[in-house]
């Protein structure tokens, strides 16, 4: 079974970022994962940070492991990575999207609907920047333009879910998008539609493309969990945190008249009724870069749960035990049939370690050459005549991968401040400082607190001071008799397999 996620606007580019990491860590099922990112604005900051997360996957994906479960998952990004309805237009608006004034001249009933339909902002307010907020633009703009055999990157995913289908491997579509904002609130609904429909027409006008019985379609439909305010109040057309609760008001009503479930095999959604502040307010473009947030953990666990479950069907909702906590046993690890807290826990252990241990001993020994302080390295890399040279590269791109996902985990954390997250103990290797501009951002500690390691999955145990030592004996130790793991992919494997929460 192959699987896709398309990540819509903003939020939906935040939850693929989190889908990555937890493929990272071997949570997802057998199966490639194509992506794709969806948005008028392609320069958006929130993007561009889930963009480099998926390259630098993609990019160690290439060391050959073998069997384990650290990036275990093959995933492919759409060319282009971000479709934009915008493609060559610099400056678009929708009356000349929709080319008002033409038809002002050629047809006056249909300018007299469009212009009951949208207010003189509305249509000349220009769009690179996104929908700010106001669903029913691009609701319009995204029927009018997504084609599926039409351009790329809509073509190739076609022909790739035909391809599915036709061998009998079955495909699972996932669509990411909030409910509450513009961008993603018009692309859910619409999307899924046009798939929908345009398979359909597949298989009407040609025999060879059979029924969809194989293929499924969900998403995540997320609620208002985060808010902003704006340093200037002028009264250009945006999105307004203080909106967010109305339009999910009309969005679900809407969902609820419509009943998508002939478009959706399942929804599910989830929300936070504590709307976390985030740190920088922006119209779009690079600085449109929030905080993760752990919502987008549980968007990323519902695709995986979707993507997993044999008839996945319905609308699905989940709530935790404790208001204001969030605790291990609230995650979905029933339906997703991997255990989450484990997998997590290695992942964290592991990019800790090598960060704060094995990435700083391998940058002494290419500098000093004094190798026989680490037995692990001359089993490893001495015996193996590998090169440090020839491979920094790699081992540079898996520092800033491990960093990627310890900064991740700790947003998550910092994420809501009225409530308590009890999952990770970031506070070892990660902190919040205050930028010049008075602002404050959640950076990685200069030297980790070593003596944390063994209590770095909460809840917290006795101490364990010597747990990193403890590693460090046992990745000497260790063995590695995988004839799929080769060069420097046997450390990693060896470092990644013994880094596993013992309990």
């Amino acid at each position: 079974m192959n699987h896709y996620a398309i990540g819509i606007g903003g939020t939906g580019a935040k939850c693929i970022e989190a889908l990555i990491h937890l493929s990272a860590a071997g949570l997802m099922p057998k199966g490639e994962l194509y992506v794709l990112f969806v948005d008028p604005d392609k320069g958006n900051g929130n993007i561009d940070r889930a963009a480099i997360t998926l390259q630098r996957y993609i990019d160690l994906k290439r060391i050959q492991l073998g069997a384990v479960d650290f990036l275990k998952t093959n995933i492919s990004e759409a060319k282009p990575n971000v479709w934009s309805p915008f493609e060559n237009e610099a400056q678009p608006t929708l009356d000349k999207f929709f080319q008002y004034n033409e038809l002002r001249e050629s047809n006056k009933a249909a300018t007299h609907l469009f212009d009951v339909l949208y207010s003189p902002s509305e249509k000349a307010t220009t769009l690179e920047k996104g929908f700010r907020g106001h669903p029913s633009i691009g609701a319009a703009v995204m029927a009018e333009t997504v084609r599926l055999g039409q351009g790329e990157p809509w073509g190739t995913f076609r022909n790739r879910i035909i391809q599915d289908i036709r061998g009998g491997t079955g495909a699972r579509i996932f669509l990411f998008g909030s409910i509450f904002g513009g961008t993603g609130a018009s692309g859910f609904p619409t999307i899924a539609t046009l798939i929908r429909k345009e398979l359909a027409e597949l298989q009407q006008n040609n025999q060879n493309v059979p029924q969809q019985e194989n293929m499924k379609l969900g998403g995540m439909l997320a609620m208002p969990y985060f808010s902003f305010l704006y340093e200037s109040q002028d009264t250009e057309m945006k999105a307004k945190s203080e909106n967010f609760l109305i339009n999910t008001h009309t969005g679900l009503k809407y969902y609820y008249h419509k009943t998508y479930s002939n478009i959706y095999d399942a929804i599910y959604s989830c929300g936070d009724e504590t709307q976390s502040l985030v740190s920088t307010a922006s119209l779009g473009g690079n600085t449109q870069k929030n905080e993760p947030h752990f919502v987008e953990l549980y968007a990323a666990l519902s695709a995986i749960t979707f993507f997993s479950e044999k008839d996945p069907s319905g609308f699905n909702l989940i709530a935790r035990k404790q208001l204001n906590q969030l605790d291990w046993i609230d995650l979905p690890d029933g339906k997703v049939g991997t255990a989450i807290k484990q997998k997590i826990g290695q992942l964290t252990r592991f990019a800790f370690s090598y960060l704060s241990v094995y990435y700083p001993m391998l940058k002494a020994i290419r500098e000093n050459e004094r190798a026989y302080r680490a037995p692990w390295f001359i089993d490893f890399f001495a015996r193996e005549n590998i090169s440090l040279n020839n491979t920094q590269t790699s081992l540079d791109d898996l520092k800033a991968f491990c960093e990627d996902f310890l900064l991740w985990v700790a947003n998550l954390h910092n994420s809501a401040k009225e409530e308590k997250i009890n999952l990770i103990n970031w506070n070892a290797f990660a902190h919040v400082v205050k930028e010049k501009d008075g602002k404050e951002k959640v950076k990685l500690l200069p030297s980790f607190r070593l003596k944390d390691f063994g209590n770095l999955i909460l809840p917290s145990g006795k101490e364990k001071p010597n747990e990193l030592s403890r590693l460090w004996e046992m990745v000497c130790d260790s063995k590695v008799r995988d004839s799929n793991s080769v060069g420097i992919g046997k450390f990693i494997h060896a470092l990644y397999r013994e880094s596993y929460l013992k309990e």
